[in-house]
């Protein structure tokens, strides 16, 4: 009888349990597997975009651009990939606005890239490898690493400022996996 209501009680304990709703993002790259935690309640249309992409394929093959020691490891535009965007990856890029948080710029957080103009983020993105608070409130934090820092760490010990290794090979994506219903 100890057992049964003991049971009880947790499938309503776990019935009342709210529901996960955090979006993690599986990104292979090169230099070792990250996982990405999204931060809808912060930036909701960057993360919408990040996610249509990440499902559509457009970051798989895109390298990285640089990888600054003590600063920040950013992705290439997609257009700068292994194998070219297909009609269909194009047409789901747009351009995202400048969505300002109290989520500060910290070791492992995600960052959108943009131009001169702060409303036209689109598909860059960084990973800081240290606290930017010069980047507050000028670029949108939508994600942190969850983790990862140790991937991060060699990343940063491998690559130099163009992003490449001591034999020239490129920090590149490999895929990026979404879980399905997410």
């Amino acid at each position: 009888m100890v057992v049964l209501s003991f049971l009880a009680a947790r499938v309503a304990w776990s019935a009342t349990k709210p529901a996960d709703t955090t979006v993690r993002v599986t990104m292979t790259t090169s230099g070792g597997t990250i996982t990405l935690k999204l931060l809808p309640e912060v930036a909701p249309k960057t993360v919408a975009q990040f996610l249509r992409l990440a499902r559509a394929g457009v970051y798989n093959s895109v390298y990285f651009y640089r990888v600054e020691k003590g600063f920040v490891a950013q992705t290439a535009t997609v257009d700068d990939r292994e194998v070219p965007l297909t009609a269909v990856q194009k047409a789901a890029i747009v351009r995202v606005p400048l969505e300002t948080s109290k989520k500060r710029h910290t070791r492992g957080v995600l960052s959108m890239a943009h131009g001169d103009d702060p409303d036209s983020g689109e598909t860059s993105f960084s990973i800081l490898l240290a606290d930017a608070p010069h980047l507050d409130g000028k670029f949108t934090v939508f994600g942190e690493i969850e983790d990862s820092d140790s991937v991060l760490r060699a990343i940063e010990g491998r690559y130099n400022q163009q992003a490449r290794d001591k034999d020239g090979k490129r920090l590149q994506i490999l895929t990026m996996t979404v879980p399905v219903g997410r």
